[in-house]
């Protein structure tokens, strides 16, 4: 058995069309997965690229706020042998601002409540086949409050909150079911496109990271080489925290 191969496998991953999320998907096809795409805005020129390689990968939008269409997604594409759970909001709302109520509620329902709307109807499916991966995506954020002074506080809850979801499944999902999450500093995407790289100057690793670089464990936990983890929380993160 190839360690780091996923031919056979079909991998659900959410937040597809953005930095990281879409450097997954090219990994994940690149290494022999048929991919169930989804955001919230159609991409259809990724699973054009995608295609070159003969498998059979698709795009859909969907909501992971809904219960309704997350469950109607899953449905459409049983059996699914992976699920990588990445779709997020990072929101620049001040918590003293007028409507900060509405922007937590938001935060929550996409980076909490979507990832836990996916699991609900999946697990039990992954469970009934006797084997299956749930990978989530924490951050930083989650161990240190936000790498930055002027980072949103309902986001690096959100991530606590996603930490302790991935601790909790973990427990009932296996042995079955491996759960795990990769834990991103800041990276090169359009959530960082603001932020001054010169705050990174005093890291270990003093640059951002670029989204192949996180790309590279969510598909390696989705492998047979992470056959023996269940519950981790892998940081990637230049050393910006080491814990």
């Amino acid at each position: 058995m190839a360690p780091y191969d996923l031919t056979g496998m079909r991998i659900l991953l959410t937040g597809a069309a953005g930095g990281i999320g879409a450097a997954t998907a090219r990994l994940c096809a690149t290494l022999g997965a048929e991919m169930a795409l989804t955001d919230c805005c159609d991409d259809p020129g990724l699973v054009a690229e995608l295609s070159v390689g003969g498998r059979k990968h698709i795009f859909e939008t969907c909501d992971v706020r809904s219960r309704a269409e997350v469950e109607s997604f899953c449905a459409r594409n049983l059996p699914i042998h992976a699920a990588i759970l990445n779709a997020g909001i990072f929101p620049k709302e001040e918590w003293l601002a007028d409507d900060w109520d509405e922007q937590f509620q938001e935060v929550m329902a996409v980076n909490v409540a979507g990832p836990a709307n996916f699991v609900r109807v999946l697990l039990p499916h992954m469970k009934g086949r006797g084997d299956g991966r749930i990978v989530l995506l924490g951050s930083i954020a989650a161990h240190t409050g936000g790498t930055y002074a002027h980072s949103p506080m309902h986001y690096a809850a959100s991530k606590g909150a996603i930490h302790t979801f991935v601790r909790w499944l973990a427990r009932r999902a296996a042995p079955e079911v491996l759960v795990n999450a990769v834990a991103p500093g800041s990276t090169q995407t359009r959530m960082t496109a603001a932020a001054n790289p010169d705050a990174l100057k005093s890291m270990p690793v003093p640059r951002f990271g670029k989204p192949e670089e996180i790309a590279w464990p969510l598909a390696f936990l989705c492998s047979p080489g992470a056959s023996f983890m269940c519950g981790a929380i892998l940081d990637v993160n230049g050393g910006a925290y080491m814990g």
